[in-house]
């Protein structure tokens, strides 16, 4: 099983309507290879930090989100990431995030996997 961290952005898809709705999103599987099993963290565009524990649960699915996305959504196969947990607060905010090991930046365009003192820090704020 891997740890994720990967950039949901707001302005094209509302990924919070759809995790609190429906309990999942769909995630584009060229960009990345998860396996199922693993744990992806939604860093959020809008409020700069991580918000939401998913867990993957499928692969080469439709894209069950479509009606949360602004645009219309690609219609590419997908991984399904399934809502373990919602974080209310900003400790995991980029900077803090920073001090223990993230890069930001430009490093969102790309999911950040397995960095141990990252992902060690973002999991003590989940239970």
């Amino acid at each position: 099983m891997s740890n994720w961290m990967v950039f949901a952005n707001e302005r094209k898809c509302n990924h919070t309507k759809a995790l609190r709705e429906l309990g999942y999103i769909s995630w584009r599987q060229d960009r990345v290879r998860f396996a199922i099993g693993d744990i992806v963290y939604l860093f959020m565009s809008d409020e700069r930090y991580i918000r939401f524990k998913t867990i993957v649960v499928a692969a080469n699915q439709e894209r069950g989100d479509s009606d949360y996305w602004k645009d219309v959504a690609p219609k590419d196969k997908t991984y399904k990431l399934e809502l373990v947990e919602e974080y209310n607060d900003d400790t995991l905010c980029e900077a803090n995030l920073i001090e223990h090991g993230f890069r930001g930046g430009r490093s969102l365009q790309h999911p950040m996997r397995n960095n141990p003192t990252l992902f060690g820090y973002i999991q003590e704020h989940f239970k």
